[in-house]
């Protein structure tokens, strides 16, 4: 029995020390831990209000999928979260871009036949360095004035310097598309790649209007950046399609990756911090908040300082997905061909390959956006 005893005692012992051990090593890492759960607790209480209540539906879609990798080679189909190019649609045929550039017309998309469009996109980025994940940020058609612009992350090595570039060319029916550089944010200055993400960087474009294009550009992960007016991150910009000059739209954001017009309604999609993505309606000279105020906390950083409805004199977001969903592009849907999703906004999901559809409901003026009750579909 007194060998027993010894034993356990040893044991307890033991298991002490390696707990002492433990939290002395990590500890930052155990109170970082502690107040995210607090946080979340404390946000799933706040979140069961009426106006973030949800409906869930799932439909049974039939869904066609083609590997492409067979047309993008070179891409390293082993790294995680890099985006593979981005497609987009005109006079009913199928475009893609992969995220270095090469343009492709979809043939046939039952055996994924593809033509390569050639373009002058490697003489204009030549001196480029894509040395992280990705490139190419988002293809726009601009039927109003037959022209394809282009968004992509820029990246000077030698003067270890990055920033978001938009080019453009005309449509000259797909055939030797000459693109030529419109506008290029002011380079954010860093020592090593770990000290921005481009991943955070925006780059939507839609046309606003005949005169000017809509551009969101991302924090790339420089905080407060996003609440200074001389800076153009974190900032929705109106660009002259002439002369290419800058007006900030709104301010406040992270990193918004879709834009949707319905008349003269806008909407983006945003990704939150550790939680908290965003659908926001634009309202001219709004602050949207970040990184002051969120629906979720930074990473290691004060989880305690971001509250729910705490947005104060900035403005709310039109609805919050909380937890977060990795948000993605959002639309506006108004076709014949799923009547059940007419008039409503569609919204992708990088988790679970998710679609999710905003409605129905009557698309809201700025006035009442935030008090409109949503329903949200999931597959």
């Amino acid at each position: 029995m007194f060998k027993i005893s010894k034993i356990i005692l040893l044991v307890f012992f033991i298991l002490s020390v390696l707990s002492l051990s433990i939290f002395f090593l990590f500890n930052n890492e155990i109170l970082e831990t502690l107040r995210v759960i607090k946080f979340y607790k404390t946000r799933n209480i706040s979140n069961k209000s009426y106006k973030y209540s949800v409906n869930t539906v799932l439909y049974d879609l039939k869904l066609t999928k083609r590997s492409i990798k067979s047309v993008v080679p070179d891409y390293n189909f082993k790294k995680k979260n890099t985006p593979i190019g981005y497609l987009e649609s005109f006079e009913n045929n199928l475009y893609f871009i992969s995220t270095y550039g090469t343009f492709f017309k979809v043939v046939n998309f039952d055996n994924l036949k593809l033509k390569k469009i050639p373009t002058n996109f490697d003489i204009i980025t030549k001196h480029e360095n894509f040395i992280k994940t990705m490139a190419i940020r988002d293809l726009y058609f601009d039927e109003i004035n037959n022209t394809i612009y282009i968004s992509y992350v820029y990246n000077s090595e030698k003067k270890k310097c990055t920033g978001l570039s938009l080019i453009s060319g005309k449509f000259n029916n797909f055939k030797d598309i000459i693109f030529k550089e419109n506008f290029k944010t002011k380079c954010i200055q860093y020592k090593s790649t770990n000290d921005f993400n481009e991943m955070s960087s925006g780059g939507k474009i839609i046309s606003f209007n005949e005169e000017k294009i809509m551009l969101t550009v991302g924090d790339f992960w420089q905080g407060s950046i996003a609440q200074d007016l001389d800076e153009p991150y974190g900032k929705t910009l109106l660009l002259n399609k002439n002369d290419f000059s800058s007006e900030i739209y709104t301010l406040g954001h992270r990193n918004q990756q879709g834009i949707t017009k319905i008349n003269e309604t806008i909407f983006t999609s945003e990704h939150g911090p550790r939680g908290g993505d965003e659908i926001n309606l634009l309202v001219k000279n709004e602050n949207y908040g970040w990184p002051i105020v969120s629906y979720g906390p930074d990473y290691k950083k004060n989880y305690e300082k971001y509250y729910l409805n705490d947005h104060q004199s900035f403005k709310e977001p039109f609805f919050v997905f909380a937890p977060s969903i990795a948000i993605s592009d959002i639309e506006f849907y108004n076709s014949d061909l799923f009547e059940r999703w007419k008039g409503s906004l569609l919204v992708a999901s990088m988790r679970n390959n998710t679609g999710i559809i905003i409605g129905k409901t009557t698309i809201p003026n700025a006035a009442n956006a935030p008090e409109t009750k949503i329903e949200i579909f999931f597959k």
